[in-house]
């Protein structure tokens, strides 16, 4: 998944404005609005950078799992084969603890390479599409893992999503 689609700056923000053209029908309002959006968008990389993206929703007051789950609707992410439930309860409890990078890195759709230089601090922002990937392959909801990077929330419980 090396050029997903929406992960792109430019994409987001025609999302952005789309929407914000329903919701506001005053033009000097629309103008005014968008141009405070374009300011928060300019501090983004143009991979649209995850920190970014939760500051133009909680500015905008958009649900983040409502948005996330639209806008990335495409998204191959999936659930880590450890959160699966089985008839096993030992298996169950003690199987998410052993995911290795790679898994997680599959399972989110997180370029292993880059994976890899997250993990180890190398590199220290996530693109908002690994925001979300991460949700799906932790079975977490979007929210709690962008206000946990980016806001005030705790730590998620992996899995109880």
């Amino acid at each position: 998944m090396t050029e997903y689609q929406l992960n792109k700056l430019e994409e987001f923000s025609k999302y952005i404005l789309s929407i914000l053209k329903k919701k506001i029908k005053n033009k000097s309002e629309l103008k005014n609005k968008s141009k405070e959006i374009s300011n928060l968008l300019s501090e983004s990389s143009p991979k649209l950078d995850g920190r970014i993206f939760h500051k133009t929703l909680i500015f905008l007051g958009e649900d983040i799992d409502t948005f996330c789950n639209n806008y990335f609707s495409k998204h191959e992410g999936h659930i880590l084969a450890s959160l699966k439930k089985n008839e096993n309860l030992f298996h169950d409890l003690i199987n998410p603890y052993i995911n290795s990078q790679n898994q997680i890195s599959d399972s989110s759709k997180i370029i292993a390479k880059r994976f890899n230089r997250l993990f180890s601090g190398e590199l220290n922002e996530l693109y908002a599409d690994e925001i979300y990937g991460l949700s799906k392959a932790l079975a977490c909801k979007p929210s709690q893992l962008f206000d946990y990077f980016y806001g005030d929330g705790d730590r998620p419980i992996i899995g109880l999503g």
